[in-house]
């Protein structure tokens, strides 16, 4: 209620009884309204901030969504040429196949004024020469080396693009669905409508639908093959894939879409779609309207203004987070958090499926028969030059 708005009236509620006293007696009932507002507002803040104090969730409160959706810069944190780089990842967690394999990458650069915002989304087939193996194993390499997984993730990203990488955030989907549900569901707008016949049921990664697996000898080499209903010995492939129990059809319809958690994360996790959305590209690109949509959401005055919801999402992310944001840089990421404005983020996607795209679908005889993505030139300097034109502007400075 405007300040302005509320003198007004009190001031009007002192004048002399020269007014009929029927409408005197409605404003001054209207002054003492305004004062209980007023009143109970400041009561319901210290209740609110003496739960927190005393249940000790401030620091639940401090280190909730805001650290990782809002990613605003302000003095006191780490910086390199005014840009904080913050790295992003998304892994399946405990019960997905390749529970720390990040299947979601994502660069974050911020202007310290948060003026300019940079996403360049990361493949995860993309090859790290620096661990010899795909990107996406770098945080799961240095789990299994004393826990060290957000060490060697920033290192690799930071030696590929020639970047520092300050903060890194590492966020479990199982997370992820509890905290888009918390704030009722993520408003997307779905570019294009497609359909996924193979979207994985987690739990049945390893089913054999009734089928019976056995290993042969072809062409000298002992081979998995799968034995059909006629008896007939089939090689297992992902072109050759029997096991259609494992999978169930997914399908998204053009326009704005409302979703909760379980349909965000299968949107953004879809690998097979049709209409051009099983790409690379298109998969990056789905992965940050899912981003910003829930970085909307928690920004939302509906979810802002309820003690409620803040606590519990802070709640869920601290148990499907890991990152290496101190508590007294908390509050500096808050700071600014809404000062960023949905204009002055900008997209930036590596893949290898358009003419434009810096990268190729590397030689499999290079890289011990595996699908990897490399440079289009050959020359990792070059995609590294690519990457920090796009974060630093260049071609406009």
């Amino acid at each position: 209620m405007p300040t302005a708005w509320i003198l007004k009236n009190l001031s009007r509620s002192l004048k002399p009884p020269v007014e009929n006293m029927r409408q005197l007696g409605t404003r001054r009932s209207q002054s003492r309204s305004i004062v209980k507002i007023l009143a109970a507002s400041f009561v319901m803040l210290f209740l609110v901030a003496a739960v927190i104090k005393l249940l000790g969730l401030a620091d639940l409160v401090l280190g909730g969504p805001k650290t990782v959706f809002n990613l605003i810069t302000n003095t006191g944190l780490k910086s390199d040429n005014d840009h904080i780089n913050v790295l992003l990842l998304g892994i399946g967690g405990q019960g997905h196949e390749g529970p720390n394999l990040t299947d979601t990458m994502i660069l974050a650069s911020i202007e310290k004024d948060g003026q300019d915002v940079t996403f360049v989304s990361i493949p995860r087939d993309l090859w790290a020469p620096s661990i010899s193996a795909k990107i996406n194993a770098a945080y799961a390499y240095g789990q299994e080396k004393n826990n060290q997984g957000l060490i060697l993730a920033k290192n690799t990203v930071g030696q590929l693009f020639d970047i520092p990488i300050h903060y890194a955030i590492r966020v479990d989907f199982s997370g992820f669905v509890r905290a888009a549900d918390l704030v009722d569901g993520l408003d997307v707008d779905v570019e294009n409508s497609f359909v996924d016949l193979k979207y994985p049921i987690e739990g049945k990664e390893d089913d054999t639908c009734g089928l019976k697996i056995e290993t042969q000898k072809i062409n000298e080499v002992n081979t998995q093959v799968v034995i059909d209903a006629t008896g007939s010995a089939n090689i297992i492939s992902e072109e050759n894939d029997h096991f259609t129990c494992r999978y169930e059809t997914i399908s998204f319809t053009k326009g704005p879409t409302h979703m909760d958690g379980a349909t965000a994360l299968k949107f953004v996790r879809s690998r097979h779609g049709t209409n051009n959305e099983g790409s690379d590209f298109a998969r990056s690109a789905r992965q940050q309207k899912v981003i910003l949509a829930f970085r909307q959401k928690v920004l939302s005055g509906q979810t802002l203004l309820n003690p409620k919801t803040i606590i519990n999402l802070a709640t869920t992310f601290r148990g499907a987070i890991d990152t290496n944001v101190t508590n007294e840089e908390i509050s500096l990421f808050v700071k600014l958090g809404q000062k960023i404005a949905s204009t002055s983020i900008r997209k930036v996607v590596l893949d290898a499926d358009r003419t434009e795209s810096v990268l190729d679908v590397g030689d499999p005889a290079n890289y011990g028969g595996q699908f990897v993505l490399d440079p289009k030139s050959n020359n990792w300097h070059d995609l590294a030059e690519y990457v920090q034109g796009e974060i630093f502007n260049l071609e406009e400075k």
